[in-house]
Parts: structure tokens; C-alpha cells; sequence
């Protein structure tokens, strides 16, 4: 693109400042050129920047360009972005601001997150998910994409911006957390609400003390007192049983009776506040019933079992224990994403619950990359993604396969007794059991585990009580062999046959590619959340990816400008 005449620049334009700021082939360069091209307006109807009436505001394009600089390096805070564009020329340039403009504030850049959350009027879909894919519609204009992709999906980490806190914080910090609400929704002071609910403990500035200091050893010299704790300051021996049933109890009292004060006297809540204090209640509750149970003498003690959706944090209520190995334990989300381990483009990213299954939005990642690139017709993925009921829907609705270990034998019998030593004929609908004696007699059941129809065989109980091996295909206690059939037998047997071919294994192998695009994403700030809830999650995860998405996009027209301009010079 030619540069303009002089007469066209401002003294106050950062390339007048620096010619050379905008460096070819950068994200700030790709922003500070195709902005226009990047950003059409119609994303953006419904921005407050984009009416004719009312006073002026922002633009939503230069507001696109700061949120996704952000993302350009490691990751960095809203505040952190703001204070950035007040002196970075690069950033000036790329958002198509002058050098004597103040950048937007950021409660301008909180509030223009709040309307990329929202959904668009015409497609029902969130704005920030709209901006992710027309790049990678542009990048697939501009053969970021090669012609032979290799598609696979993972998932990584997030952590959560949010305290993870144990059962007494939990309780305790969330009553405090109530009383301050409750205070500003009714125009109280925090003491008056003390006083008014009899609980002291909203006062104090941490739910726990300092636990008593004991000497070590007959010499040990007397340790100093604690400071003084105030009013309210749990100040026990937590290493006494007794008293930390006392605290756990009370505690649990005191939730369950303010709850219901609360929810009976809430019409004198300010309308603006009650949502939250509901929202309070409802998570309070949902510790008090996962965390505590009662003991044989009645009082309310820590539970001996992890609930499934256990509460982890109450300023980040939507975060939750993870697991990502059998030893990797994590408190926050999971970013699941799905693109091509060839060119390094992400084609679809969503964020869940830390406790959600990887496989759960797998369809609706397909779905979102089959929409946008219809020639995929096989995706890689690790065991969380090989599930039987997965792969069918998947394959039946979108018309993809994916190629993933198929799910092992989890029949409760091993050895003999196994289900896959049992020969099926799908056809004759006949079963056929190790030692080579076959059986027609099954009924259509529901099955528990999936809620699908599936078939039960049964062999007659004079042949299981001739055969030799029944000990140990029968086990004890049973007369005759039953075999429950997975409701798509036939499907899983035919995924595990294909898995003995050594061409798959050796096309799965470059599955460990894959950790080159996770590592895009976590390097530029997807390890940690900047902020609460699931939905600032999606945002930051799709800001990222969408960085990474221009990083391509920058590189690939920075080659075409190349090649044209050789062209022209010949």
C-alpha cells in the first residue's frame, strides 16, 4: 500500500512521529492497515459509538483493535492495556489514534466487553465469537489455511481469576460478603447490620484467627501472644476436632437462618441489588449441602466425600476443581480448542467449567470449524474425545470422523468373563461366548448408563453349568452368563478393529502437534483468567485466539505485499 503524501499526515499521526512504527507482517501493522476490512461495521450495530444521536463515543473499531493488543504478548490487565495505549506509538498506530487523544478509559473497555458478550441481533450469536470467525473467514481467503489440513482438538487449563478458599473461608467470607450487600441495597452501615442479624463476624477482616502458639519441647521458650482479634475473629485450635465441629456448625446455623431472614424481608432491598444478594444466598446454600453432613451425635461436620459440582470460590462462583491428569489437579475452567496442525490457525475455542468433561463441546466445536471450513471430515483427539455415543452423533449429524483411541473394555468382568471375548453377529443377532457355545435368547432393555435401547444376551443355564471355565466367567452367585451389549456394540467394535491398523496409529501420532497451538494460546495469556465468571473467560480465550489468528493473517498478506511488489520491480 503506497504511503500517504505529506499534505495528507498530521503532525500529531504516530508514523508522521515514527515512520517505521508499523513494522510489515505484525499484528499492530495487519490492525493499523485492514481495520476497515477486519472489523465491518455490521458486527458492531447496536454500539452506543456507532448512533447519530447522543453524545460522541468511541468507535467500536478502534475499541476492537486495544482489546485484542492486549492479547499480542504475554496477556496483560484491562487497566494494564489502557495505560499501555497512552504512550506506545505502536499501539496509537495501530488503533488509528492521534498522539495528543487520550486512549479509552477502562470502564469504556469493561462496558465494550459487556456488548461483545451480548448477542447480535440478526444471528443470535455472541459478538466476540462473530469477530473470531470472519478472521479465519479472511485468513481462509488468503490461504493462511493450506491443502492438505490435519484438524485436532484438545483441551488446556485456565485458572481462576477468583479465591479458591476452604469450607470455613467459604462460609465465612460469604456471609461477610451478604452483610456488605445487604448494607449498601438497604443504605445501612455494616455495623447496624451486625448488630441487627447478631453476627459479629461481619465486622472482622478474615473469618479465621491466629491458632494458639504451643511450645515445642520443654525448653521452648514462651511465644508471644497473638495480637488481639476483632469482634467476630474465629479464634480456635483447628487442630482440635471438637472445636472445629463447633465452628462448622455454627457457621452452618448462621447460614441457614439469614438465608431465610434475607429471602423474607428482601422487598426492602434497593431493585438494583437483589439479584446479587439471591445469587449470595443460593451459594451459600450450595456449600452448606456439598461441604457439610451430619455426624452420628447430629452436629454438621465436614463431609468425607467431594461433591461433583463442589463451590471452590465465591468471588469466581463459576470455578471449579479440574483435573487433567491423574495427578494434575487445577481450580478454574478448561480451554477446549480445535484447528489445524499444519498452517497453526484455530478455527473454534470455547471455555467450560474445570469439572466438565472434555468431551461435552466437542460437537459444538465441530460444528462451529465444519461451518467455516466444510471440507473437514476427520478431527485427531486424545481418549476424552473417543467416546462411542460421541463419535456417532457427530459423524451421523456433521459428517466428520474422529480419529481418537477407542474406549477400552470397561466390562466389570476380566480375563475370560471379558465382553470382548464374546464374539456378536449383528445380522443373525446371535451371540457366541469364548468357549465356542452360542445363544439367540436376548431382550431389547434400557440402558442405564446411556438411556438407549440396548441388547442382553443370555445363555441357557445347563450349558454355563457344563462349561469349565463358568467360575470364572460367572463369578459367584449367578446361574447363567448375561451379557449387556453397549447400545452401538456394533459401532465401538468396528472403531477398535480399525484402531489395530498401523497406518492410524502412525496418522495419530502427529496428534502431538498439537501442543504448538495450545502453547499460542497459554504464552499469550490463556493460562490464567483476568477477570470472574465464564463469560470474561470465553472473551479473553477468543481475544487470544483471535491475536494468534492475525498473527497468521499479518504474515501471509505481508507475503503477498512482497511477491507484488517483485512482481512490479520485474
Amino acid at each position: 500500500m503506497p504511503l500517504r503524501s505529506f499534505s495528507q499526515r498530521s503532525f500529531f499521526d504516530p508514523e508522521f512521529v515514527s515512520p517505521s512504527i508499523l513494522v510489515q507482517g505484525t499484528v499492530p501493522w495487519l490492525l493499523g492497515r485492514y481495520r476497515s476490512q477486519l472489523f465491518p461495521s455490521w458486527l458492531f450495530k447496536g454500539w452506543r459509538g456507532e448512533s447519530k444521536v447522543g453524545r460522541k463515543a468511541w468507535p467500536a473499531v478502534v475499541l476492537t483493535c486495544l482489546w485484542l493488543l492486549r492479547w499480542t504478548e504475554e496477556g496483560m490487565s484491562r487497566l494494564a492495556s489502557v495505560n499501555r495505549a497512552r504512550t506506545d506509538l505502536q499501539w496509537r498506530a495501530a488503533m488509528g489514534l492521534e498522539c495528543d487523544i487520550a486512549p479509552p478509559s477502562e470502564r469504556t473497555m469493561r462496558d465494550f466487553e459487556k456488548f461483545l458478550a451480548q448477542r447480535h441481533m440478526a444471528v443470535d450469536v455472541p459478538r466476540y465469537i462473530l469477530i473470531h470467525e470472519n478472521i479465519v473467514r479472511m485468513c481462509k481467503e488468503h490461504d493462511v489455511v493450506g491443502d492438505n489440513p490435519l484438524w485436532a482438538i484438545d483441551s488446556t487449563p485456565m485458572y481462576c481469576y477468583g479465591a479458591v478458599l476452604d469450607t470455613v473461608r467459604l462460609l465465612g467470607d460469604g456471609l461477610r460478603q451478604l452483610g456488605h450487600r445487604w448494607a449498601r441495597g438497604t443504605r445501612r452501615t455494616l455495623t447496624e447490620v451486625a448488630e441487627l442479624w447478631g453476627l459479629p463476624l461481619l465486622l472482622a477482616k478474615s473469618t479465621k484467627g491466629y491458632p494458639p502458639v504451643r511450645p515445642h519441647g520443654p525448653a521452648a521458650p514462651t511465644a508471644p501472644s497473638p495480637p488481639p482479634s476483632p469482634a467476630g475473629w474465629l479464634d480456635v485450635d483447628w487442630r482440635d476436632r471438637d472445636a472445629r465441629a463447633d465452628v462448622l456448625e455454627q457457621l452452618g446455623d448462621h447460614v441457614v437462618r439469614l438465608v431465610a431472614w434475607v429471602r423474607r424481608r428482601l422487598s426492602e432491598v434497593r431493585p438494583g441489588f437483589r439479584k446479587g444478594i439471591l445469587r449470595r444466598c443460593r451459594n451459600l446454600l450450595k456449600v452448606v449441602s456439598n461441604d457439610l453432613e451430619a455426624d452420628a451425635q447430629g452436629r454438621l461436620v465436614l463431609a468425607r466425600h467431594v461433591a461433583r459440582d463442589r463451590l471452590v470460590s465465591m468471588t469466581d462462583p463459576q470455578a471449579r476443581h479440574g483435573r487433567k491428569s491423574k495427578k494434575r489437579l487445577f481450580n478454574g475452567f478448561k480451554i477446549n480448542v480445535l484447528g489445524d496442525l499444519v498452517s497453526g490457525l484455530i478455527a473454534s475455542v470455547t471455555v467450560t467449567k474445570g469439572n466438565q468433561h472434555d468431551g461435552t463441546p466437542t460437537h459444538r466445536l465441530v460444528r462451529r470449524a465444519k461451518a467455516l471450513f466444510d471440507d473437514i471430515e476427520q478431527v485427531l483427539g486424545d481418549t476424552a474425545y473417543g467416546g462411542t455415543r460421541a463419535r456417532h452423533e457427530i459423524k451421523q449429524t456433521l459428517g466428520v470422523n474422529l480419529l481418537t483411541p477407542p474406549p477400552q473394555d470397561t466390562h466389570k468382568k476380566k480375563g475370560t468373563g471379558a465382553k470382548s471375548n464374546f464374539n456378536i453377529d449383528f445380522e443373525a443377532e446371535t451371540a457366541t461366548c469364548p468357549r465356542g457355545f452360542t445363544t439367540d435368547e436376548y431382550k431389547i432393555v434400557n440402558h442405564s448408563e446411556h438411556n438407549l435401547p440396548a441388547y442382553r444376551y443370555k445363555w441357557p443355564r445347563q450349558t454355563c453349568e457344563a462349561c469349565p471355565l463358568n467360575a470364572e466367567c460367572l463369578g459367584r452367585g449367578n446361574c447363567s452368563k448375561s451379557l449387556l451389549l453397549h447400545p452401538l456394540e456394533q459401532e465401538m467394535r468396528t472403531y477398535r478393529a480399525a484402531w489395530q491398523n498401523p497406518e492410524v496409529k502412525q496418522e495419530y501420532r502427529r496428534r502431538g502437534e498439537f501442543e504448538r497451538l495450545i502453547h499460542s494460546v497459554t504464552r499469550h495469556g490463556g493460562r490464567q483468567a483476568r477477570t470472574w465468571g465464564l463469560t470474561a473467560a470465553n472473551i479473553q480465550a477468543h481475544g487470544i485466539v483471535t491475536t494468534s489468528n492475525l498473527r497468521l493473517l499479518a504474515k501471509a498478506l505481508a507475503e503477498a505485499n512482497r511477491t507484488s511488489e517483485i512482481a512490479l520491480a520485474a
